[in-house]
């Protein structure tokens, strides 16, 4: 048999604007070879796969906003984040998108003293998609 190599250990390609290429972009904090399991390295992976399911989430919902939903129609705003960094107090922190004249929300949250904002907004999410992506 000539020289074969695995399909796992394949470079992936995919031409520019292709399907392919937008599902390989989405799997890329997914994919262990495409990083290192570090502390830091493994937080950027939870905020890109965050964002993603945050962005799903904007777009199920476009029709409730009356319009196509663009990124600068996209906002987030908090409350007492000083407080909470100083462990004076909790944190709100909202996810919000302009349309149809009205600012609608995408999902909230509040933050304790000393808790990941990532953390707590993984766990407002998963609750929203658990109808889509069930853990079985």
């Amino acid at each position: 048999m000539a020289n074969q190599v695995a399909p796992s250990t394949q470079s992936l390609q995919a031409s520019e604007g292709s399907l392919e290429h937008r599902l390989l972009e989405l799997l890329y904090p997914f994919r262990d070879e495409c990083s290192t399991n570090d502390a830091v390295s493994l937080v950027k992976r939870k905020a890109q796969i965050l964002c993603g399911n945050i962005a799903f989430l904007i777009r199920h919902n476009q029709s409730r906003f009356g319009k196509k939903v663009y990124p600068e129609d996209v906002s987030i705003a908090s409350r007492n984040w000083d407080g909470m960094v100083n462990g004076s107090g909790q944190m709100g922190i909202g996810i919000f998108v302009i349309g149809n004249g009205y600012t609608h929300t995408v999902l909230k949250a509040t933050v304790q003293p000393g808790a990941s904002v990532l953390d707590k907004l993984t766990q407002v999410v998963e609750g929203f998609l658990e109808e889509f992506v069930p853990v079985v």
